[in-house]
């Protein structure tokens, strides 16, 4: 069975989830986000400059500012999920 694609959005709280957990190097973020590399480096560089993510050397890390929109799309993913929306 094929499996649905992933929204922008999802993939990006993917990554996110990935990053919550402690930072990481960019492949194993592609890895555990079951990303290709450069897809995953431009979302990186999307969330760096909105300052979800900060670039710690060789390690990408989760900064506060992402882990409130981690936690804000996961109340509201679960009142549209309660709703049935």
């Amino acid at each position: 069975m094929a499996r649905k694609r992933r929204s922008r959005l999802e993939i990006v709280v993917d990554i996110l989830q990935v990053l919550s957990k402690g930072c990481k190097k960019p492949t194993h973020i592609a890895t555990e986000a079951n990303l290709a590399y450069d897809r995953m480096a431009k979302i990186i560089k999307a969330l760096a400059e909105r300052g979800f993510v900060t670039d710690k050397g060789s390690e990408i890390c989760i900064t506060p500012e992402g882990l409130k929109f981690l936690e804000a799309y996961s109340q509201w993913k679960w009142l549209l999920d309660t709703l049935g929306i």
